[in-house]
């Protein structure tokens, strides 16, 4: 009998390990690199919590890459919203073809979205949406003027 109660709690504790380092299933996840330099990792809530990404005002950055898995579905119709602070759009990219996970990213030239920042406006704010996700989710603020790249909530 020690040894079944030995066994059992060993092999609950491995399972808990091993689902400790596993995303949860139905979460959406978003992913955003600075130049190949991941910023953002992280699960979404859909309260309105999305991350910050504080950019240093000196650094020049050439392309920004977004990737979002919808639980790991496939999707198609991705889109990419760019509002700012007072939330009116400043300008969406469409991504034709279908994306499953984090395989297919979406990605951007810096200074498109550079040309978006107004003066005084130091916050841009990333949307993602798809044909089956269109009421979309806030996945990132871009914060312009920091000391680094930062993220945080």
């Amino acid at each position: 009998m020690k040894k079944f109660i030995s066994f059992s709690l060993a092999g609950i504790a491995f399972c808990t390990i091993l689902f400790a380092f596993t995303r949860p299933m139905g979460a959406h996840s978003v992913q955003v690199y600075l130049d190949k330099k991941m910023v953002v990792d992280q699960h979404l809530d859909f309260k309105g919590n999305a991350p910050k990404v504080k950019l240093a005002p000196t650094e020049k950055y050439n392309q920004l890459i977004v990737k979002y898995d919808e639980c790991g579905r496939t999707v198609t119709g991705r889109k990419i919203t760019v509002k700012d602070e007072d939330n009116k759009v400043l300008k969406a990219w469409y991504f034709k073809g279908s994306a499953t996970g984090f395989a297919q990213p979406m990605e951007f030239q810096f200074k498109d979205i550079m040309a978006l920042k107004k003066n005084g406006n130091n916050t841009l704010k990333l949307y993602y949406s798809s044909n089956d996700f269109p009421e979309g989710q806030h996945v990132t603020s871009l914060v312009f003027g920091g000391n680094a790249i930062t993220a945080s909530r």
